[in-house]
């Protein structure tokens, strides 16, 4: 019989939201890449607006403030990201309920990207520069930052 990973439930959706952001920014982006154009795979011209935090364009996508924490550019911090959220998810979620595991990452996700949407925002209406107002924010970042305070705390 082989060996069962006991995932909870909230880790397990985390992940799946993890992969199926990720490799739907990946797929958009490659459909949008044309091998003869200047531009790079990795310019600000290959945004997915409605996946990640786009300060220009988030107005109109305010699910990206949440979403945008779940998309990773590379496959080094998507292994990272995933690598945490299923060994600090699996245990956060034991030791607290899922729901005070959900409004952690819940908060874990959204007051790191409303302030960086807030200072790009300044950031571009004091330099007047368009490539502030079109940076894409994405990554797990926050929610490893967050996961190393509360594992502190406990």
């Amino acid at each position: 019989m082989p060996p069962r990973i006991n995932i909870p439930p909230l880790t397990r959706g985390l992940l799946v939201l993890l992969f199926i952001c990720t490799v739907l920014n990946a797929s958009l982006r490659y459909r949008e890449w044309a091998p003869g154009q200047e531009a790079s795979f990795t310019s600000g011209l290959y945004n997915i607006p409605y996946l990640v935090l786009v300060p220009a364009q988030s107005l109109v996508y305010p699910w990206t403030h949440l979403t945008s924490a779940f998309v990773e550019q590379n496959v080094v911090s998507f292994l990272v990201t995933g690598a945490t959220l299923f060994f600090g998810g699996r245990y956060l979620e034991r030791a607290w309920s899922s729901a005070e595991f959900a409004k952690f990452v819940l908060f874990a996700t959204m007051i790191p990207n409303l302030l960086a949407f807030g200072t790009y925002t300044l950031w571009f209406m004091l330099a007047k520069s368009e490539a502030r107002a079109s940076t894409s924010i994405n990554g797990g970042v926050a929610i490893q930052g967050a996961f190393l305070v509360a594992f502190k705390q406990l």
